[in-house]
């Protein structure tokens, strides 16, 4: 089950634009950086679907009607 203020959370986070914010001292691995990037990435190319899907249905919808 997932907790919804964690879900509130983790969807806060992947809506900001993707800016690292790495102390120069600490920096994480390049795997990591890339893991990151990757999750924000994917979020981003989810809700493109998603838009897409509305506006097909959309025109689809407009298509059938003529």
């Amino acid at each position: 089950m997932v907790d919804p203020a964690r879900r509130a959370k983790l969807l806060r986070d992947l809506e900001q634009i993707f800016l690292p914010d790495y102390d120069a001292q600490n920096i994480p691995s390049a795997d990591k950086r890339a893991a990151y990037a990757l999750e924000h990435i994917a979020f981003r190319v989810g809700r493109i679907e998603e838009s897409l899907a509305r506006i097909a249905a959309a025109i689809e919808a407009v298509l059938s009607k003529a």
